[in-house]
């Protein structure tokens, strides 16, 4: 399994997937972030749901912090109904 970000490198990454233009990245550049992001989140999956679609207020720390208090989960047990088979973070997230 792919070894899990730090709080602070989290919200690194947070603040380049919420701020793309202070960070001149494009679209593609931007995809690559939130999927690093969500890659080095204990269960990718959630993470990419809070920060895609999660409609809760909260700030960038209080989302990291929702990502990281999240349970361990390993792209294998995660069904194809949630993440297709070849998603990047099937592999990325390993």
């Amino acid at each position: 399994m792919k070894n899990k970000l730090t709080k602070i490198e989290l919200l690194q990454l947070l603040d380049k997937i919420m701020q793309p233009k202070v960070y001149g990245i494009s679209e593609t550049e931007g995809n690559e972030v939130l999927l690093a992001f969500c890659a080095g989140c204990p269960d990718p999956v959630k993470a990419r749901w809070l920060v895609v679609d999660c409609l809760d207020p909260m700030t960038d720390e209080e989302l990291v912090d929702r990502a990281l208090a999240m349970p361990l989960r390993k792209m294998a047990d995660v069904p194809l109904s949630e993440l297709p088979e070849g998603h990047p973070l099937r592999t990325m997230a390993e």
